[in-house]
């Protein structure tokens, strides 16, 4: 008699994943879920669909357009190297894939195909980074249709393709370089060549690596079909990434899951300071053990000026290149802006924002350890402000390097005055808005949310939406000082005087984010104290009401 064959087994992977789905399926709450996806609709797409089609710029003239065909592509093609180049070096530090841990402990080291495994994770990778640059790049080519010529459609669809092409040509170089296991001096001098190589085509107008991918974004105004060749390039890499997913390295992958778990629940907290420091860890960026300059101790209250400049003494190369290259961007988004493209003011606001970040390291430092700084004779506020005094110097070299880049790209006479002008003021209120999302994720262990419980519960998800927003919309404030010197421009005034006008405006706001640093927690305990007593008055009211109710039955 023959023994029965065995039962196929199917594959125990999908069903496992099948399984996983379903129940995370049950647990969600769908009504819930729906509400966060409106909230971030009206307060994100809706939002910019809105800015978009308020800004009314003019269009460029044929001087503006002739300068856009012939710097354009190389310029642009800037952003396609730099994506090239940060992919080389996620790779080279173990990204970009990260899985659960479950999924690595379990899954991948059971006698199951490793590329198998991980072919689902790696495509919604690249998936996620292809919608996302889809949608920024859809969004910059619709403000770009407000003042080049070409219609609203051609524009978006150009800006959806450059941003398609950026996103996959990351992912791609990430997935390669990690799959080849890339020295990270490599990916960093390789990435280095490409982005000079870059520049001299933008200066000496010679063929640069990402002319192609920039060429691509114009064909709001001009098609050219050799510039497919950028995204088809890109695709490629993809392929050839996912086709090499069984070098993933192990060691990578159980280190990335355990961050990004941190990262997940710390966005969803709002907590844009642990974000950044995730995100550092994420790319094994490390301080240096021993700071550049090391200062003498002198004691008394030169101790938190000691300790600030030793923290940032610490920052690492990378660290510092990357500061530099943020005011620099921020200073080609203000001279943008001044030139007429009133958007920008928008993104040179968020540039300060993150330089911000990097610059309040002292801060932050200080805000993480909250025993040690209970324990100090001294009031959190006072302590909290002092740690404001080093970044401000330190700031001082960024805003150089602003106007000295908005004189490199607008060489006209007013360009130097005004921007030395503004330059400090504007950097300072980006790090303002910054010191606010800082200190106000500070914890406050004897605090319950007055205000959250002041408000129904339908609005708890749009109070949580402002009160994220609110620190980039104090460093934006920061970046409108070009528009009103560009009204005074428009209408013949004098540039010089609109800047020292707004200029002091912004010192003053500056002035006041440092005054709430220090007053915060007595502001705080005051409106404690004031809805406690109104508390007190509404029940002894309801008392009173009450006994009058009972003495007259």
């Amino acid at each position: 008699m023959e023994s029965a064959s065995p039962a196929p087994l199917g594959n125990p992977l999908a069903d496992l994943r099948r399984a996983r789905r379903k129940n995370r399926m049950q647990e969600l709450d769908w009504f819930e879920a729906a509400y966060r996806v409106y909230l971030v609709a009206i307060g994100f797409g809706g939002t910019a669909l809105w800015a978009s089609s308020f800004i009314k710029d003019s269009k460029v003239d044929a001087k503006a357009v002739a300068d856009i065909y012939h710097y354009g592509p190389a310029v642009l093609g800037m952003l396609a190297v730099a994506a090239f180049a940060a992919g080389l070096r996620s790779g080279s530090r173990g990204g970009p894939l990260a899985i659960e841990e479950a999924d690595v402990r379990h899954v991948l080291l059971s006698p199951v195909d490793r590329r198998k495994a991980l072919l689902r994770p790696a495509f919604q990778r690249a998936r996620s980074s292809s919608s996302l640059g889809i949608l920024v790049g859809a969004l910059a080519g619709q403000l770009a249709g407000h003042r080049l010529p070409g219609s609203d459609a051609a524009w978006v669809f150009s800006g959806a393709a450059f941003g398609l092409g950026i996103a996959m040509l990351f992912v791609g170089a990430a997935l390669v370089a990690h799959a080849f296991t890339f020295p990270r001096w490599a990916a960093s001098a390789v990435g280095a060549l490409l982005i000079v190589w870059e520049t001299f085509s933008i200066v000496k107008h010679i063929a640069g690596p990402g002319n192609t991918y920039g060429s691509l974004a114009l064909w709001g105004m001009r098609q050219r079909w050799f510039d497919l060749a950028g995204p088809a390039v890109s695709a490629v890499l993809v392929v050839i990434g996912l086709t090499l997913l069984r070098r993933t390295s192990l060691d990578a992958l159980a280190r990335r899951s355990g961050l990004v778990a941190q990262l997940r629940f710390a966005v969803t907290m709002q907590d844009l300071r642990t974000v950044v420091l995730l995100r550092r860890q994420l790319s094994q960026e490390n301080t240096r053990s021993r700071p550049w300059i090391r200062l003498r101790r002198n004691g008394g209250s030169a101790v938190v000026w000691r300790r600030g400049w030793h923290s940032l003494l610490r920052f690492p190369v990378s660290r510092m290149l990357r500061m530099a290259l943020l005011a620099v961007g921020a200073a080609a988004c203000q001279v943008a802006a001044f030139k007429g493209t009133t958007a920008m003011f928008l993104l040179s606001g968020a540039l300060l924002f993150l330089l911000g970040m990097e610059a309040l390291e002292p801060l932050s430092q200080e805000i993480d350890q909250p025993d040690r700084m209970a324990s100090l004779p001294h009031k959190r506020g006072d302590l909290l402000v002092r740690h404001l005094i080093v970044p401000a110097v330190a700031l001082v070299p960024f805003a150089a390097i602003g106007v000295l880049t908005a004189v490199l790209l607008d060489r006209s006479s007013g360009t130097l005055p005004v921007a030395a002008i503004l330059a400090l003021p504007t950097v300072w209120m980006g790090a303002a808005g910054a010191a606010v999302s800082i200190v106000k994720d500070a914890p406050d262990l004897g605090s319950v949310s007055a205000e959250q419980t002041m408000l129904p519960p339908e609005m708890s998800g749009l109070t949580t939406i402002l009160r994220t927003l609110l620190p980039l919309i104090v460093s934006v404030i920061g970046s409108v000082g070009v528009i009103v010197v560009r009204a005074s421009f428009n209408h013949g005034q004098s540039t010089v005087a609109a800047a020292v006008r707004i200029g002091v405006a912004l010192l003053l706001l500056v002035a006041f984010t440092a005054q709430w640093v220090r007053r915060r927690d007595d502001w705080k305990a005051k409106f404690k104290n004031i809805m406690a007593e109104g508390k007190d008055v509404t029940a002894q009211q309801r008392a009173q009401r009450a006994q009058t109710t009972r003495s007259g039955s």
